[in-house]
């Protein structure tokens, strides 16, 4: 890891021997200076020097990744995030015959043995770790106290067609995009859960908050009379990563919902939350995922058949109170000294078909019971099998 206050002549040095070795990171706009707020910013402009600077210094011209992370309340700065992938570099990189190398914190020049190395070595190739999405946090208040009673979060990585890889995200997809969410068993899950607290008020999908070319956000709110603070909130985001000197190979899509009741009416605890409930809005979420306008309006936006686009892949399960609290009154009993829980992060199995609903029960019954064992919590299996042979409305 490397930091620059500023675009510096030495940046394509660090990135030659960087991908020399084991590669690396180069955040430019963070100072090294030990001040109590070391981000400092760059105008945009400093990725063209980076990257010109890249091509003509190295040796063959080579640019790595650069990620821009822009900064609230900064009139257009920056830090720019230069990722060094060494699998993804032609090595060695040589900078005026000389090939750099990381050696302890600092840049030296590779001895005889490093170089022959660098040159007879095989191709290194890229490894495949699996996509993981971001791990999702409950938002606070001022007083940094959780401000929600819990979220479920979940998605998947489209693969994008070569065609669209450089293309803003189509308005018309997005468009349809929006209309298939607010027909989708989620939104009907939402608009239910909102009829039975009495309060109707509900705003459907819509772009809200940061939307860019390559970005979207789209919003469903409801809540006392669809205003703040709202019991009941989902969120859409599509993204196509914003970097430089990589292809983009995937469309990140996430599908969030976050329940405040307790702070939207005000109750001085989070509300149980029944089991059936729960059950319904992780249902709901994934077979909106899997359904099929959802899925063209996906596979439109990155180019591909709809028969491409991948079923959801995990689901995060994030509470402000402990699990053991919210969903007490579900004929759970606890563990002796389990401790407490806030949640878990819980991967599908790809051998189900999530577009079957008794398969996709299934899955939303073993991530329930994952759910409450995490938590130090038995008695679930018994609960979902009282719900079952419950008819449903």
């Amino acid at each position: 890891m490397e930091y620059k206050e500023s675009f510096a002549q030495k940046i394509p040095d660090s990135v030659a021997a960087m991908a020399n070795t084991y590669g690396g990171m180069i955040l430019v706009g963070v100072t090294e200076r030990n001040l109590d707020d070391r981000i400092i910013g760059v105008p945009e402009s400093t990725i063209v020097q980076i990257v010109s600077a890249c091509h003509q210094k190295l040796e063959p011209p080579w640019e790595p990744e650069i990620i821009p992370v822009p900064l609230p309340g900064s009139d257009g700065l920056m830090v720019l995030v230069v990722r060094v992938d060494p699998a993804r570099a032609p090595r060695p990189l040589l900078i005026q015959g000389a090939a750099p190398i990381r050696l302890h914190g600092r840049n030296a020049v590779a001895g005889l043995p490093r170089l022959t190395q660098l040159i007879t070595e095989a191709a290194p190739q890229v490894k495949t770790l699996g996509w993981r999405l971001p791990h999702p946090e409950l938002p606070r208040d001022a007083n940094g106290q959780h401000a929600a009673d819990f979220l479920v979060h979940t998605g998947m990585f489209v693969p994008v067609d070569a065609s669209a890889t450089w293309s803003p995200l189509s308005e018309s997809a997005v468009d349809a995009f929006a209309g298939a969410l607010n027909n989708s068993p989620l939104h009907q899950a939402l608009f239910h859960w909102c009829a039975s607290l009495g309060t109707g008020g509900m705003n459907p999908f819509h772009r809200s908050g940061f939307n860019r070319a390559r970005t979207v956000r789209l919003l469903w709110r409801g809540g006392p009379g669809a205003a703040e603070p709202y019991a009941l909130e989902a969120v859409a985001k599509l993204e196509l990563p914003a970097s430089y000197g990589a292809p983009v190979s995937h469309l990140r899509v996430s599908l969030e919902a976050l329940v405040r009741i307790g702070h939207a009416l005000k109750m001085p605890s989070s509300p149980a939350l029944a089991v059936g409930r729960l059950h319904d809005l992780v249902d709901s979420m994934v077979a909106t995922l899997v359904d099929e306008r959802v899925t063209a309006a996906l596979a439109t936006l990155a180019g591909v058949d709809p028969l491409v686009v991948p079923q959801p892949l995990s689901l995060d399960f994030v509470t402000g109170p402990p699990v053991q609290d919210l969903l007490t009154g579900n004929g759970l009993t606890p563990f002796p000294d389990a401790g407490s829980s806030h949640g878990a992060n819980l991967l599908a199995d790809p051998g189900v078909d999530q577009r079957d609903q008794g398969e996709r029960r299934t899955l939303v019954d073993n991530w329930l019971q994952q759910i409450s064992l995490d938590a130090g919590l038995r008695g679930m299996e018994q609960a979902l099998r009282r719900l079952h042979a419950t008819p449903r409305p």
